[in-house]
C-alpha cells in the first residue's frame, strides 16, 4: 500500500491510499494514524478512491482507529469512489461509525462545519 499525505490545516490532514487495504497494510496504516496524532491532528480524512481491495481486518481498523480519534475529540473520515471498496464499506454499515463522502471537498466542508 502506498501512502501520501496532504495537509489541509492544523487539525486536519489527508491520507491518500493506494492498493490493497488488507492485512499486509496494517503497520503502514497504524503508523500513519500515529503520526497524524502525534502531529496534533484530529481530523483524518481517509482518501480511499485509489484503493482496489478492502478486507475484513481493515474494516475494523477502520473503527479502531476512529474510536482512538474520538477520545481526543476528532473524527475520521473516508472518501471513496463508486466501485468495490465503497460497496463493502455500505455493505458492512462502516457509515454508522465512519461518515463516507464521494469527493475531498464535501469530507472538508462537512469537518469545517462540525469542528
Amino acid at each position: 500500500m502506498v501512502i501520501s499525505e496532504q495537509r489541509v490545516n492544523r487539525d486536519i490532514v489527508i491520507e491518500h491510499f493506494v492498493g490493497r487495504f488488507d492485512i499486509n497494510a496494517r503497520e503502514d496504516f497504524k503508523g500513519r494514524i500515529d503520526i497524524a496524532v502525534a502531529n496534533g491532528y484530529r481530523f483524518v480524512i481517509l482518501n480511499l478512491t485509489e484503493v482496489t481491495f478492502i478486507d475484513s481486518a481493515a474494516l475494523g481498523w477502520l473503527v479502531l482507529a476512529q474510536r482512538r480519534f474520538y477520545r481526543i475529540g476528532g473524527r475520521l473520515s473516508i472518501v471513496a469512489k463508486q466501485g468495490f471498496v465503497r460497496d463493502i464499506l455500505e455493505l458492512t454499515d462502516i457509515s454508522e461509525w465512519i461518515p463516507i463522502f464521494p469527493h475531498e471537498e464535501a469530507a472538508i466542508t462537512a469537518l469545517g462545519t462540525q469542528s
